[in-house]
């Protein structure tokens, strides 16, 4: 054993006031009410909740809002799911995430419903009382749903109904008019005999009708056996697509805002307060929905004509899931400034066949923005 001698506890005396300052540099302090130090309250977590869902439910991929006392220093997010660690998913919080009384987080897609906990930066914890619900996929929201205009791709369609009292006559058909010029832009035939119906989504072929008040008719064969059954839409405007900034916002205005120009903009910036809704501009399938470093929470969307669109720096992963089909109106997201932004805003791109990355081509999307603007 080694000897405590008198040079030993000389040198501990001088070493140790700096080893104990070195110690408390990493304790937290608060100011006591006597005006001395103390260590800080720790959080706790009152509620939880997310948009469009009841209390302690929340879709996965959704953005999860944690409130309680004392958050401000969280820094990561459990999800327990069910009983044992194995289904445990961890996640790490960005230093905007974090007030002193919210937490937000993004529900990982592989969470399960279960107790979820609050850690902060230096070993502090709340865990709920209440297990998270965790279900599968939020139910679609349809931004268009209060339009008084149909619009092409969107939820609601063009539904036509009509009686054939005898048998159709050859070449007995609906039509689809386009009321600026009459010209026939679709036709359908007429069932055989008895009750038939058509439903139009505003498409020709592969492409959004033009924007215009349009028809539905029985052609002159049609009418000799056929009537139009009360409640039909035989008159109403369809709009080629739906403005997807569903609040106050201003679009492009300067040279960084627009298409192009000396950084090679690949799509333009439209600013709305932070939290706007976001809408699916025209249906499609999803080929992307993921993070990336510049772009942040972002969405890409197929159209049926080969072309893509996409939306960037959105508030939380979108909860569209790749493969699935969007209506034209469908909530993909809220305004944010996540990625590489300077403020909150859609930064949205258009790209010619065949898409976003698969050949096509970046295009302005600044004359689409502006149409659909004025008709929303």
């Amino acid at each position: 054993m080694n000897k405590f001698n008198r040079s030993n506890s000389s040198a501990l005396r001088l070493a140790l006031p700096a080893c104990l300052a070195a110690l408390a540099v990493g304790v937290p302090a608060a100011v006591a009410a006597d005006g001395g130090t103390g260590v800080p309250p720790g959080p706790t977590v009152s509620s939880a909740s997310c948009a469009l869902q009841p209390a302690w439910t929340c879709a996965r991929g959704q953005l999860l809002t944690i409130e309680g006392e004392n958050l401000i220093r969280s820094r990561r997010v459990i999800f327990f799911g069910s009983d044992g660690s194995a289904d445990n998913i961890s996640v790490k919080l960005s230093a905007k995430a974090s007030t002193a009384t919210t937490v937000r987080v993004t529900v990982p897609q592989s969470a399960r419903s279960g107790l979820i906990r609050v850690e902060g930066s230096t070993g502090e914890t709340a865990t709920t009382r209440q297990d998270l619900k965790v279900v599968a996929s939020l139910p679609a929201t349809d931004d268009a749903k209060d339009s008084s205009k149909l619009v092409a791709g969107g939820k609601r369609q063009a539904e036509f109904r009509y009686d054939v009292s005898g048998r159709s006559a050859p070449g007995a058909r609906v039509e689809a008019v386009r009321g600026t010029d009459g010209k026939v832009v679709r036709s359908w035939s007429l069932v055989s005999s008895g009750r038939g119906e058509v439903n139009w989504n505003g498409f020709v072929g592969k492409n959004p009708a033009r924007s215009g008040t349009y028809l539905l008719r029985l052609n002159e064969a049609a009418k000799e056996e056929a009537q139009v059954v009360s409640g039909s839409d035989t008159q109403f405007q369809m709009l080629e697509g739906f403005f997807p900034i569903r609040g106050a916002h201003s679009l492009s205005s300067t040279s960084t805002q627009k298409f192009g120009g000396g950084r090679g903009h690949q799509g333009t910036d439209h600013f709305a307060r932070c939290g706007t809704p976001l809408a699916a501009w025209t249906s499609g399938v999803v080929q992307y929905n993921a993070f990336q470093g510049a772009a942040g929470n972002y969405i890409v969307v197929r159209r049926a004509n080969g072309e893509s669109y996409a939306y960037m720096h959105m508030r939380e992963r979108s909860p569209a899931k790749v493969g699935s089909k969007v209506f034209a109106g469908q909530r993909l997201g809220h305004v944010s400034d996540t990625g590489h932004a300077q403020g909150c805003h859609l930064h949205i791109e258009l790209w010619t066949a065949p898409g976003w990355y698969k050949g096509g081509k970046p295009y302005d999307s600044l004359p689409l923005m502006k149409r659909l603007d004025k008709l929303s």
